[in-house]
């Protein structure tokens, strides 16, 4: 099963980020249901691996995090794939999270973590115009804020491809401490 592990975002923040996305006109806006801060990307696992992990989460404390959210920037490599609202604050529950995933006994793929919200998905194969709107994009709204937000959920997400996109649904939730 195609799963990772993120923090929902409060359906005021989420919504507000849809519209937001929605007013950039610059590849796919991501719909209110997507919108979450993935902290780690599980790939394909056997049902069992993620019992095992829903498990160790449920035995492990984790503390509720305040997430500051400035700044558009394009992510995903040389030609980037997704633009994203980043995420500050989250850092720490991360490697918890990811430590968690660990003893479970889930071998993660090496990659630089950067909090971010995907508020848009890009073209695969951008054209000269898609870069200028990305450009453009950048310089009149790249700085933008939204509030510091109290993040007190991590859920556990089933995630399938579709043409017209993922869909994802929520297997678990776990509540964090304050």
């Amino acid at each position: 099963m195609r799963s990772f592990l993120a923090l929902p975002l409060p359906d005021d923040l989420a919504d507000d980020l849809e519209r937001f996305a929605a007013r950039l006109k610059i590849g796919r806006p991501q719909p209110f249901e997507n919108l979450h801060i993935t902290l780690a990307f599980l790939e394909d696992q056997p049902h069992e691996a993620l019992q095992d992990l829903h498990e160790v989460l449920e035995a492990t404390p984790l503390s509720a995090v305040t997430a500051e959210f400035s700044g558009l920037e394009p992510l995903g490599g040389k030609v980037p794939s997704v633009l994203g609202l980043m995420v500050s604050g989250v850092d720490g529950l991360q490697k918890q999270v990811q430590s968690c995933v660990r003893q479970a006994g889930i071998t993660l793929p090496h990659r630089r973590f950067r909090a971010h919200v995907t508020v848009a998905r890009l073209p695969r194969k951008p054209l000269p115009d898609d870069m200028t709107a990305l450009g453009h994009v950048l310089q009149t709204h790249g700085a933008v804020g939204f509030p510091d937000t109290l993040l007190d959920t991590l859920s556990l997400y089933l995630s399938e491809l579709h043409p017209d996109g993922a869909r994802y649904e929520v297997l678990a939730d776990y509540p964090l401490t304050s």
